[in-house]
């Protein structure tokens, strides 16, 4: 009897085991263009003799940024089946009025999706710029995390209050991993130990719970310029919550560009 009893005991203990924690998965596609010049032998993935333009200076501002990252197949393919099915997805980029108020926070929408026919659950993103230099036999230069999330989270704000049906915010880390000395080059980023501030950050409650967050991993891996060799990644970090989206915003995105 005494043994039924502890094997009854061991069950009831397995099963009140806690569930191994969810680990969030990051898609990455690494891609490199190279002329066709008739050689019998075309290399990829190799550094160009002279160093080119860090991607942390290539693009002038946030907006150049996200234009950039829309315009490429790969990135879009990644952020619309991860956020809808896999029909047609219709966006747009730097949304001011009718939608946004002069002015006033947000000032505009960076990004703005919804399926095709759709236009009643929209999801709006707010975009804010982290960027991390490699150096020489240093630790790498990383621009203010801090003043990023808090921007952030003021304006993702806003998104929830224009009526959104839901809401991200979305970190974009450029990095230039040129200078780590990792033999392979795509573990040429940034280390997870200098970014703590980034990925240690209580979100849970600095920002509305409404909010969902994604990570996007732009990566310089050689010298070449980030437009002929590159890295994307993309994570969901948070899940955002799904809203009955405010009827008044429906009609005026269901008005833009028509």
């Amino acid at each position: 009897m005494k043994i039924l009893a502890r094997l009854k005991e061991k069950i009831k203990a397995f099963f009140r085991k806690e569930p191994p924690p969810e680990y969030k998965i990051t898609q990455f596609v690494i891609s490199d263009r190279q002329p066709i010049t008739g050689a019998s032998k075309i290399s990829f993935f190799v550094n160009n003799l002279e160093p080119d333009v860090s991607v942390t200076r290539t693009f002038e501002n946030e907006e150049d940024v996200i234009n950039w990252l829309m315009n490429n197949n790969d990135f879009k393919q990644m952020l619309f089946e991860n956020l809808f099915s896999k029909t047609s997805v219709i966006h747009h980029c730097g949304v001011k009025e009718p939608i946004t108020v002069p002015k006033k926070k947000p000032g505009d929408i960076d990004i703005l999706l919804y399926k095709e026919g759709d236009e009643r659950n929209a999801v709006g993103i707010e975009c804010k710029i982290v960027k991390s230099e490699s150096l020489e036999n240093q630790s790498p230069k990383i621009n203010k995390i801090t003043s990023v999330q808090k921007k952030g989270i003021k304006q993702a704000d806003g998104y929830i209050k224009i009526g959104f049906s839901r809401v991200f915010l979305m970190v974009i880390l450029l990095d230039d991993g040129r200078h780590y000395k990792n033999p392979n080059f795509i573990f040429k980023t940034t280390p997870t130990e200098e970014l703590k501030e980034l990925y240690n950050f209580d979100w849970n409650s600095k920002m509305n719970e409404d909010v969902g967050i994604i990570y996007v991993y732009v990566n310089q891996f050689t010298s070449n310029h980030i437009n002929q060799t590159k890295g994307l990644g993309l994570r969901i970090e948070r899940e955002a919550k799904q809203k009955k989206q405010d009827e008044s915003l429906t009609g005026k995105i269901k008005g833009l560009y028509s």
